[in-house]
């Protein structure tokens, strides 16, 4: 089951992606199989978005996988999916439909800013005793398909490959063994960071102007049900840049695990649905290679993330294009 958030023109759709490779809206269709299939105190308001979708836990998960098999059941018979109005739900790629991130505006985004052995070592440091983050804002948010774009103030961009976490249910003080009960389920984060940045010389590191840049991170392209993905450890994990392998791994790297992390997270902080948390890269990170021109990225690549039983995240990376004032600015 792949969750999604689509535009078919204007409009904005929250749905799946099936089997077949069409994208479902999920709103439409559950009201049409409410109105077959009634069933006592259901909520097709719960198919509207991606966080009511949440909130409804592993029972949202289940009537949709209902909404599927009902589905082909109708076409089996040559029926085409239209609900009760007459309103389509079923729609294919030729028609226009443009993924967007599953991750609404408003989302809080958190990030691990080191978490795997590996990424430790390469840096030749000593793993810290408890989980550190960093934050970003949706400003820095592109979908599938969309570019990762250089800003020319920045000179050592890379990219790293993370399983991000969806939060499914609002939670604070979450202990270590009811953690997974706020997880929804699991995409792939590409983070970008410009090192030259975020580590300028002889001043304090610099988040911020690091990994906070717009369109410096994509998600996507869908987020998994933990219900269909299981055990996230291990998860089999791959960057390429091109041809060229550049990160490879698996997430029993990762030194703090989810209920650790959230357990760390919520001690202060509400996590509430559609939140992410990013769990951070392994080792490999081609940023840590300074003055390797081999290991930037540079307009024109084409990047492809992999996690297994997740997918893969295309993204392209464009540079910025900026136009200069045809005419000065008006005097303060």
């Amino acid at each position: 089951m792949k969750l999604i958030h689509f535009l078919l023109g204007e409009q904005f759709h929250f749905g799946m992606v099936t089997d077949t490779g069409e994208f479902m809206d999920l709103d439409t269709a559950c009201r049409d199989y409410f109105g077959v299939n009634p069933i006592k105190g259901a909520d097709p308001s719960r198919f509207r978005d991606m966080q009511s979708f949440f909130a409804g836990g592993a029972d949202s998960v289940e009537i949709t996988r209902k909404i599927v098999q009902y589905v082909e059941r109708r076409r089996a018979q040559g029926w085409t999916p239209r609900a009760a109005t007459g309103a389509r739900f079923l729609f294919k790629a030729e028609e226009g439909v443009k993924l967007l991130a599953p991750v609404r505006k408003g989302a809080k985004i958190y990030c691990l800013a080191a978490n795997s052995k590996s990424h430790f070592a390469e840096r030749k440091e000593s793993p810290p005793a408890h989980p550190f983050f960093f934050t970003r804002f949706t400003n820095s948010l592109v979908g599938p398909n969309e570019p990762l774009v250089l800003h020319s103030v920045g000179s050592v961009p890379d990219v790293e490959v993370e399983l991000g976490v969806v939060i499914g249910q609002t939670g604070k003080h979450i202990p270590a063994a009811k953690a997974m009960e706020h997880v929804a389920g699991y995409t792939i984060v590409l983070d970008m960071a410009y090192r030259d940045l975020q580590y300028p010389p002889n001043a304090p590191a610099d988040w911020v102007m690091g990994n906070g840049f717009d369109a410096s991170m994509a998600v996507g392209p869908w987020i998994v049900p933990k219900e269909e993905v299981g055990n996230p450890y291990p998860l089999g994990m791959e960057l390429k840049v091109g041809d060229s392998v550049w990160q490879s791994g698996d997430t029993n790297d990762y030194l703090f695990q989810i209920p650790e992390i959230i357990q760390h997270l919520t001690r202060g902080i509400t996590v509430e649905p559609g939140d992410v948390i990013s769990l951070g890269t392994l080792g490999g990170a081609p940023g840590f290679a300074f003055g390797s021109p081999e290991r930037r990225l540079k307009s024109g690549d084409k990047i492809t993330a992999k996690i297994d039983r997740i997918g893969d995240l295309k993204i392209p990376v464009l540079t910025e294009s900026t136009t200069a004032p045809s005419t000065p600015p008006p005097a303060a």
